[in-house]
C-alpha cells in the first residue's frame, strides 16, 4: 500500500466540498409543497433497508446521501444534511392531504410531548418533522400497515428484542451526531474516525446478535447485519479496532512508598500482538521508512492508520448509506411504543386496530367501533383523559352532536381524528379496542377563523369551508366538523344543515358534525334528510356537568347559563362592574 502524498487529502477535500455543496442546494432550493414527494421501490440493484415498507423504498437521494457521508467522514460535519435527509425524506403514495386535517389536531405538539423514543431507559428528542410527516401520510398499501403493525407486536412480545432495538437506534443516532454535527479539529481526525468506526462495529453486532429469531420487518435489519458481519471487511474492520485499541502490551513493576507513591517502576516486558496482520515488525517498519524517505515521501504511523480506516470506510459505504434512513424507520417504532408506555403510566390502554377495506360506493358497510377511546393531547395538560365508547352503525354513519361548551364535543372529535390517523400509519391508537374501515383521506375542520383579506362575512367564511369539504373528500372519507354553521343565523343555518346532509351521504363518509343550534337539530331529527344520520348528545350529571360521554338525542339546552355564571359573566356581576368604574370615575 503507497504512503500518501501531502496533496492528497486537499485535493479529495475540495471534491467532497463541491459534492457536498451541491447536494444541498438541492435540498434547499426545493420550493415547498404540500404534496408530499413520492420515494421509489427499490430494485435488487439497489440493495436498500428499508423497516417500513412492505415493498423496500428509497427514502433519500442516494448519491447525495453518498457526498454528504463521505464529507462527514473526513470532516465530521455534514451542515445536518444527513438529518435533513430524513426529515424530507420522500412517502409512500398516500390519499391523505395533511393541509386537508393538520389544524387543531396538534400533531406536532403531541410527538414532541409523548412520543419520545427511549435508549438505556433514557427519553430521547424525536425527530418531529420525520414523525409528523409519516404520520400524517398514511400508506395507500395495506401490506405497509400489516408490516408495521407486526413489528410493533413483536416489540411487545419480546422485551429482548425491543432492549436490542432500542441500543441499535442508539447508535445509530451516536453515528449520525459523529458525522453530522461534530468538526473535526486538525488533531482529532483519527480518533473521531476510530469512533465512527467503533460505532458501526457496535451498530452490526447489536443488530445480527440481538434481533436473531425475529419474524417481521426487523428480520431484514438482523439479515443485513449478519451478512455484514460474515464478510471480509468487517474482519478487517476488527482488525483495525484492535490494533487501535492494543498497539503493545507492556508489563510495568511499580514500586510504592508507605504513603502510596510511586518512588520508581522497572519495564519488566514489552509484547505487540503479531496475530494482528495490521501489527508489522520494528524493522519493517523502519525499513518502510527509509525507502518511503528516498521516494521523497512523509509521513507517520498515524498516517498509515488513517489510510487503512479511510479504506475500511469506504468498503463500508454502502452498507452505511441505507443506515441513515433505518434510523428513521426505527425512531418510527420506539416512538410508538414510547407513546403506549406513556398511556399505560396513567392507566390508559392503547390498541393496535383492526382494519378492514373500504366497501367503496357500493359494498357493504364497514365496521368502526372505538372501545375505551380517549384523547392523548390531554397528556399534554398532565390530565387524565375520561375513556368512553365510541361506536356507530357502520363506517358510513353521519353523527351529529350537540351539547354545551366544556362538554367535550371538540375533545371527541380530536380523539376520533387521531386515532384514524394513528391506526392507518400502522400504530397504536388512543383506545381499549378498535376495529375501523380504512379511510382513503379524511377531512378535518376544528378551527375556522377567517383570513385578515377575507372579503365575506362569517356566513361566506362558513360557505366556504363547506365548499373545500366538497373539493377535497372522496368516497368512504373521514369527516369532521366543528360547529358547522356557527357564523350564521338559525334559518340560515338550518339550509346549509339540509344541503350538506343531503349530499354526504351519496359518499358514504364516517362523518362527526357538531353545533349548538339546538332547534334546528330537533328538527333534523325529526325530518332526517337521510336514514344515515344519529343524534348525540353530551352527557350531563344530576348537578348538570359533563360525564364526557355520548349519549342518543338532542341537547335539550346548551347551559349558557352555567358558562356564564363560571365566567363571570352574570347581570348582577357584570353590573357590578359598571358600578365599580362609575364610582372610579367621580
Amino acid at each position: 500500500m503507497p504512503p500518501r502524498q501531502r496533496t492528497g487529502r486537499s485535493a479529495l477535500e475540495r471534491r467532497l466540498r463541491l459534492r457536498l455543496a451541491e447536494a444541498a442546494t438541492v435540498v434547499d432550493e426545493e420550493p415547498p409543497s404540500d404534496e408530499p414527494r413520492i420515494a421509489r421501490e427499490a430494485t435488487e440493484a439497489d440493495r436498500w433497508l428499508d423497516l417500513i415498507h412492505h415493498v423496500p423504498r428509497i427514502t433519500v437521494d442516494p448519491e447525495a446521501l453518498r457526498a454528504a457521508v463521505r464529507f462527514a467522514f473526513e470532516s465530521g460535519d455534514a451542515g445536518g444534511l444527513l438529518r435533513r435527509s430524513v426529515d424530507q425524506a420522500p412517502l409512500a403514495p398516500s390519499g391523505f392531504a395533511r393541509g386537508s386535517f393538520a389544524d387543531g389536531l396538534f400533531l406536532p405538539e403531541l410527538i414532541k410531548a409523548v412520543f419520545r423514543p427511549k435508549v438505556d431507559g433514557l427519553s430521547m428528542g424525536p425527530s418531529e418533522h420525520h414523525l409528523v410527516s409519516l404520520i400524517s401520510a398514511p400508506p395507500d398499501d395495506f401490506r405497509d400497515v400489516t408490516l408495521r403493525q407486526s413489528v410493533l407486536r413483536e416489540l411487545v412480545a419480546r422485551p429482548d428484542v425491543r432492549a436490542a432495538a432500542e441500543k441499535a437506534y442508539g447508535l445509530l443516532r451516536d453515528l449520525r451526531d459523529h458525522l453530522d454535527d461534530r468538526p473535526m479539529s486538525p488533531g482529532d481526525t483519527a480518533r473521531r474516525k476510530i469512533e465512527v468506526l467503533t460505532t458501526l462495529r457496535d451498530f452490526f453486532v447489536t443488530a445480527a446478535d440481538g434481533l436473531k429469531g425475529t419474524t417481521s420487518a426487523l428480520s431484514r435489519l438482523q439479515e443485513w447485519a449478519q451478512r455484514v458481519c460474515g464478510s471480509p471487511v468487517f474482519g478487517r474492520l476488527e482488525q483495525v479496532l484492535a490494533f487501535e485499541a492494543e498497539m503493545a502490551v507492556v508489563d510495568v513493576r511499580l514500586v510504592l512508598a508507605s504513603d502510596g507513591r510511586i518512588r520508581d517502576f522497572q519495564l519488566m516486558r514489552t509484547e505487540e500482538p503479531a496475530a494482528n496482520p495490521l501489527v508489522r515488525s520494528p524493522w519493517r517498519r523502519f525499513w518502510s521508512r527509509v525507502v518511503a524517505f528516498f521516494r521523497g515521501y512523509r509521513y507517520g504511523e498515524q498516517e498509515v492508520l488513517l489510510r487503512v480506516v479511510d479504506e475500511v470506510f469506504a468498503s463500508l459505504e454502502d452498507d452505511v448509506l441505507p443506515l441513515i434512513s433505518v434510523l428513521g424507520d426505527l425512531e418510527l417504532y420506539l416512538a410508538a411504543l414510547a407513546f403506549r408506555d406513556r398511556c399505560a403510566k396513567d392507566g390508559l390502554e392503547v390498541c393496535l386496530p383492526e382494519l378492514v377495506d373500504n366497501p367503496g360506493l357500493e359494498g357493504p358497510s364497514g365496521p368502526a367501533e372505538l372501545r375505551g377511546l380517549f384523547n392523548p393531547l390531554l397528556l399534554l395538560q398532565d390530565i387524565v383523559p375520561v375513556t368512553q365508547d365510541l361506536v356507530t352503525e357502520g363506517h358510513d354513519a353521519i353523527l351529529l352532536i350537540t351539547g354545551p361548551n366544556s362538554g367535550g364535543k371538540t375533545r371527541t372529535l380530536q380523539s376520533v381524528a387521531l386515532s384514524q390517523l394513528l391506526a392507518q400509519a400502522g400504530l397504536f391508537v388512543p383506545a381499549r379496542e378498535a376495529r375501523l374501515t380504512r379511510a382513503p383521506a379524511m377531512f378535518v375542520s376544528l378551527v375556522e377563523s377567517a383570513p385578515a383579506d377575507q372579503r365575506e362575512g362569517r356566513l361566506g367564511t362558513e360557505l366556504m369551508r363547506v365548499r373545500r369539504l366538497f373539493e377535497e373528500i372522496q368516497p368512504g372519507s373521514l369527516v369532521i366538523l366543528d360547529e358547522l354553521c356557527s357564523g350564521t343565523n338559525p334559518g340560515e343555518g338550518i339550509a346549509i344543515f339540509n344541503m350538506v346532509l343531503g349530499l354526504l351521504p351519496r359518499l358514504r363518509p364516517r362523518a362527526f358534525l357538531t353545533t349548538h343550534f339546538l332547534d334546528a337539530a330537533r328538527e333534523l331529527e325529526a325530518n332526517p334528510p337521510t336514514d344515515r344520520l344519529a343524534m348525540r348528545q353530551v352527557e350531563l350529571d344530576p348537578n348538570d356537568e359533563p360525564t364526557y360521554q355520548l349519549v342518543p338525542g338532542v341537547a335539550p339546552s346548551s347551559l349558557a347559563h352555567a358558562v356564564a355564571s363560571r365566567l363571570g359573566v352574570t347581570h348582577e356581576e357584570l353590573e357590578a362592574l359598571v358600578e365599580k368604574r362609575i364610582a372610579k370615575s367621580r
